[in-house]
């Protein structure tokens, strides 16, 4: 099976669905001007997203360095290695031992759900589809399919509504509060906390942090909702830039793991002597399809029996049909101080979903 023809025509969410459902086997080209991506599928499942060796435009590299996940010199080395020995990124990358199997496995997780991201946003370009069998550099994907594009799909909803909550890029944001001590800072708050500064604006803040652009958007929205940070003016494009515009690179995983050690350590004597300053004690999670840090899983799990109903016509007879089924996983349908029930109607044409307090 071979076709081509414009996004116009077919968006992308429709073109994958398409051949996740016919369970094709091959590759799915994407052009728009000078942006060039492949996917490739086998048996209708997102397969990969990578060529051989190590082309100029290799989406793993490119994500490694956006998150400095290595330093730069240490990128350079790879790139070296490859153009004396040809040999595939992924090789290069285990077996010099700067990342570990399950490190990767995770980290081209999000590679792809990133490609997906961007991908679907796009309102024109063009496609080829070509039947081959994908190569071993493409890297398999243990997600499904539809849990990919659902996900991806989220990522572009939400992301369009936090930048429409925003009045331009060029805000500058600033602390506000520190969180209190049992607050359930996530990697990515951590980060950016180091960025928010009363100087930087939110362009900067994305860009200067290890994180994808909506990795990037989600912890900026998760402080602001949370009030720990706050639009403290704007900057006129073109005007002054703060000092350390570039962050310095990580020099290692060892060296990281110190320094973010330290830095926790810093922030946990920081809340204990300021918390007699502050008001009240901190408040016990809300159920979570109200509280800002469980409200996004909460969508997740509604999202995935809609579309789980959407292909087999009925709801699951138990949430955990749709870890079995790769709709979503096991960490997704746990939550803090809380256990779901999930009950479907007879005929699963509908369903009750409730978070009660308590564990399982």
């Amino acid at each position: 099976m071979a076709m081509s023809g414009s996004l116009h025509e077919f968006a992308l969410w429709e073109i994958v669905q398409l051949l996740s459902s016919q369970k094709k086997t091959g590759r799915l080209h994407l052009t728009r001007g000078s942006e060039r991506f492949s996917l490739y599928f086998l048996d209708g499942r997102i397969a990969g997203a990578r060529e051989p060796g190590l082309s100029p435009g290799d989406p793993l590299m490119k994500f490694l360095r956006r998150v400095r996940w290595l330093s730069e010199e240490q990128l350079r080395g790879i790139e070296s290695l490859n153009a004396e020995s040809g040999r595939d990124l992924v090789d290069l990358l285990l077996n010099g031992r700067y990342i570990d199997a399950e490190e990767l496995t995770s980290l081209y997780e999000r590679v792809v759900l990133d490609l997906l991201f961007r991908m679907l946003r796009w309102e024109d370009g063009e496609y080829s589809f070509t039947a081959v069998v994908p190569p071993d550099s493409a890297l398999r994907v243990s997600l499904s399919t539809d849990s990919l594009l659902m996900e991806a799909a989220r990522r572009v909803d939400e992301y369009r509504r936090q930048m429409s909550e925003l009045p331009d890029a060029h805000v500058i944001l600033g602390l506000r509060e520190l969180p209190d001590p049992d607050a359930p800072l996530s990697d990515s708050e951590t980060e950016l906390f180091g960025l928010v500064d009363g100087r930087r604006t939110l362009a900067e803040v994305v860009a200067q942090s290890p994180l994808t652009d909506y990795e990037a958007m989600e912890g900026v929205g998760r402080l602001m909702e949370n009030r720990w940070i706050e639009i403290v003016g704007t900057r006129d494009v073109g005007g002054d830039v703060p000092e350390a515009e570039i962050p310095a690179p990580r020099p290692s995983r060892s060296r990281e793991i110190a320094a973010t050690g330290a830095y926790a350590v810093a922030l946990v004597l920081l809340l204990i002597f300021s918390s007699p300053l502050r008001r009240g004690s901190p408040a016990a999670p809300g159920p979570p399809e109200s509280d800002p840090f469980g409200r996004r899983s909460w969508i997740d799990v509604q999202m995935a029996l809609d579309v789980y109903q959407a292909e087999k016509g009925v709801y699951p007879e138990r949430l955990e049909d749709l870890v079995t089924g790769e709709w979503l996983r096991p960490s997704q349908l746990r939550f803090a101080g809380f256990r779901l029930q999930y009950a479907p109607s007879n005929d699963g044409s509908a369903y009750r979903l409730a978070a009660v307090r308590g564990s399982r």
